[in-house]
C-alpha cells in the first residue's frame, strides 16, 4: 500500500481517468508504467464502483430514508464481494480528493445527515413574547424570559422538545409519532395533537401545564408520576415537595399573555406583581405591610404598567414609585425598578 501512495498522490486525477477510461493510449501507457501488477489489479476495482455510482444517482430522485436503507443492504451484500472494503482502502487515496463519485457522496452524507442531529435555541426576550414554527409545522409561543430548544429534525419514533420558563403548544396531530415537552426537574408532557400551555420557570416553584384542546399525559422520570388532563384542567407539580394536584380552570387566564393579553381571575397581588415583572421587565419590589390579601379579576389589552396600577389602586390602598436606575459596572442601567407598598 506505500507504493500505492507514492504513486498515485502526485497524479490522482490522472489515475481515475485511465481507469474510467478517458486516457488516450499513450497517456495510459504512462499510468500503467508506475503501477506494479498487484496494485494494478486492486486500483481496477474502481470501474465496478462506477456501475455503483451509476445506481446511487437515483437517490437525488426518490425519498431518502428509503435511499439509505437501500444503499446500506446493497454494501451489506457487496460486503462478500470485497467491493466495500476495497472502496475503503482506496477512496480516501482517489475518489474523495477527486468527487468523482457523487452518488456514493450523497450516500455519505444522507448517512451523516441521520447520524448526526442539530439542534436550535431560541429565546424570548425579557419584556416580549415570540412565535416559531417547529419542524413538525406544529407552533409553539414562547413567554417573556423563556428559553426552548429542538432539533431541526425529529426523530422517527417522537418529537422532543426542552423549555425553560413559559410557552404555549399547538401540536399538529400524529399518534405514531407523539410530542414530548420536557421541563426542568425531569417532568415531560406527552401528547399527540393538542393546545396547551407549559409554565415552568427557573424562580417558580410550581410547574404548570394548563390544557386548552385535546389531551394530555404529565410525567416524570422516577414514574411516579403519570397523570391524564383533560381540557379545561390545569395540572400542578410542587418541584420542592414532590406533590402534584389537578383543578378545573378558566383557560384563558393561562394561555391569554400569548395574544397580547394580561389577565386576572381571582389574583393575588403578589401574584399579579410578579406576572407584570415578568411581562413589562421591570423589577418589583412589594410591601405588603397590613399583611391583607387583595384579590383581583380583570382583563388588559394595551395597556402599559402603570395604568394596570392605577386600576388595582382604585381597590386596594397602595403607593408606588419609581426608583431612579443605577448604573453597573460596565456603564450600562439596571433594570427600571418599582417599589409598591399596600399600608
Amino acid at each position: 500500500m506505500e507504493k500505492i501512495s507514492e504513486n498515485i498522490k502526485p497524479q490522482p486525477q490522472k489515475v481515475f481517468d485511465y481507469y474510467s477510461g478517458k486516457l488516450d493510449p499513450e497517456e495510459g501507457k504512462k499510468i500503467e508504467e508506475q503501477l506494479s501488477e498487484e496494485n494494478a489489479a486492486l486500483l481496477a476495482s474502481v470501474k465496478k464502483l462506477l456501475d455503483l455510482d451509476k445506481q446511487m444517482t437515483e437517490l437525488s430522485e426518490i425519498d431518502t430514508r428509503k435511499a439509505y436503507k437501500k444503499v446500506l443492504s446493497r454494501i451489506h451484500t457487496n460486503r462478500r464481494s470485497h467491493i466495500f472494503e476495497i472502496f475503503s482502502r482506496v477512496a480516501a487515496i482517489i475518489v474523495l480528493p477527486l468527487i468523482g463519485l457523487t452518488g456514493i457522496l450523497g450516500y455519505f452524507q444522507i448517512k451523516d445527515s441521520f447520524a448526526d442531529i442539530t439542534y436550535v435555541e431560541v429565546n424570548a426576550a425579557p419584556g416580549t413574547t415570540s412565535k416559531y414554527q417547529l419542524p413538525d409545522k406544529s407552533y409553539v409561543w414562547l413567554n417573556s424570559g423563556s428559553w426552548l430548544r429542538y432539533p431541526t429534525r425529529f426523530s422517527e419514533e417522537s418529537r422532543r422538545v426542552e423549555i425553560r420558563g413559559e410557552a404555549y403548544f399547538e401540536v399538529e396531530s400524529d399518534k405514531e409519532h407523539p410530542f414530548y415537552v420536557n421541563t426542568p426537574g425531569g417532568l415531560s408532557v406527552r401528547v399527540t395533537g393538542t393546545k396547551f400551555n407549559v409554565s415552568a420557570y427557573d424562580d417558580e416553584r410550581t410547574i404548570e401545564v394548563v390544557l386548552e384542546e385535546g389531551r394530555v399525559n404529565v410525567e416524570n422520570t422516577d414514574g411516579n408520576v403519570n397523570m391524564a388532563l383533560r381540557p379545561g384542567e390545569c395540572f400542578y407539580y410542587d418541584r420542592q415537595d414532590k406533590n402534584t394536584y389537578v383543578k378545573s380552570i378558566e383557560t384563558y387566564e393561562k394561555t391569554a399573555w400569548k395574544d397580547g393579553k394580561v389577565v386576572f381571575r381571582n389574583a393575588s397581588l403578589d401574584k399579579i406583581f410578579k406576572f407584570l415583572s415578568r411581562r413589562y421587565n421591570v423589577d418589583i419590589n412589594f410591601v405588603n405591610k397590613k399583611n391583607t390579601e387583595y384579590n383581583y379579576r380583570a382583563t388588559f389589552t394595551g395597556e402599559d404598567i402603570f395604568q394596570i396600577l392605577d386600576y388595582l389602586s382604585m381597590t386596594a390602598p397602595i403607593k408606588w414609585e419609581v426608583a431612579t436606575p443605577a448604573q453597573n459596572s460596565d456603564t450600562t442601567l439596571s433594570r427600571k425598578r418599582i417599589n409598591i407598598c399596600l399600608e
